[in-house]
């Protein structure tokens, strides 16, 4: 057995894929990166604007290593034409390896029932994390003239090109907003969000720290919302019908509110309850603000030790919360 595990992390991005795939991938990479050989590549689904970040980061050759976590969707073909390695860990619930893969780490459904190699427990949660600094500057939200600025957060590729709607409902209804990114007509550069991740290996300035003023976000169900309940922030969560069942916990723990009927009229009706109700706001940042102390990085370092010694058995799968 090698001394230093070689590690390969796989990540798919696209505008029907989403691009928290690449966010866990840099997150992950730099957790395991000081104890093990790392090796980040990319199914980029849109064209590449960089052909040097393609030449290094595309996964376009045989590429062999002790261990490979795969995060994506659709990855099955090029995982069996480019990936040589006896163990494998997705880190996507619905991916088309799942079949086969060691294991599934997927904390995003804890709370539900799920197959015998899926990992549910919430430590191992791959995410941005508020700064104890940005806490601290979070507005309590006290008075009525805090209640009408909402954040609307539709992830970086807004596949559904929903959320200039979405503005324009909560401007009827005398809501002022914030749209991430911060102006409504500017499209988040993939080109520049690949190359923060790949090549800077940069330690992001937690995202949404710039939404920090608003009472409540209406966001896709995803990675985003889980950064948004650590912060505090209320959530309405739009569910896309594929990814509908995935963050159920955030309602569970109180958390984030559905959109019931998922359409735009409920999301805004949901944020009125929060906007209207001083007791169910704080509750909500207080149950979200407690998820902290769930998220937990030595699981990975334990989960890779473990397998790599064979140990399988040993390994608590399922974590009751």
């Amino acid at each position: 057995m090698n001394i230093c595990p070689t590690v390969l992390i796989v990540a798919e991005i696209g505008k029907n894929v989403g691009w928290g795939h690449v966010a866990r991938a840099h997150l992950l990479r730099e957790i395991l990166s000081p104890n093990m050989s790392v090796t980040l590549k990319v199914i980029n689904r849109e064209p590449w604007d960089d052909s040097l970040l393609e030449d290094e980061y595309a996964l376009c050759n045989i590429v062999d290593a002790d261990i490979v976590f795969l995060d994506g969707l659709s990855l099955d073909k090029e995982v069996e034409r480019y990936v040589r390695s006896p163990r494998k860990i997705s880190l996507s619930y619905i991916s088309d390896v799942n079949r086969y893969v060691d294991y599934v780490v997927a904390p995003s459904l804890n709370g539900m029932t799920a197959p015998d190699h899926f990992i549910t427990d919430l430590s191992a949660m791959l995410c941005n994390r508020p700064s104890t600094e940005l806490l601290k500057s979070i507005p309590q939200h006290t008075t009525a003239s805090d209640k009408k600025l909402i954040g609307v957060c539709m992830g970086g590729g807004d596949a559904d090109g929903v959320a200039p709607s979405i503005v324009e409902s909560l401007t009827s209804r005398v809501f002022e907003t914030v749209t991430y990114p911060a102006h409504r007509n500017h499209l988040l550069s993939l080109n520049d969000f690949l190359y923060r991740k790949l090549k800077c290996q940069e330690s992001q300035v937690f995202p949404y720290s710039e939404l920090k003023m608003c009472r409540a976000v209406i966001c896709q169900g995803g990675l985003s919302a889980l950064e948004f309940a650590l912060m505090g922030m209320p959530t309405v969560i739009r569910r896309r019908t594929d990814f509908s069942e995935a963050y159920r916990f955030l309602f569970s723990k109180g958390c984030a509110l559905p959109s019931i009927e998922n359409t735009i009229p409920s999301m805004i009706n949901a944020i009125e309850q929060i906007t209207d109700n001083y007791q169910l706001h704080h509750s909500m940042s207080l149950a979200g603000k407690s998820l902290n102390v769930s998220l937990d990085k030595s699981f990975w370092l334990s989960l890779t030790n473990r397998i790599m010694g064979n140990n399988y058995e040993n390994m608590p799968l399922l974590s009751e919360y």
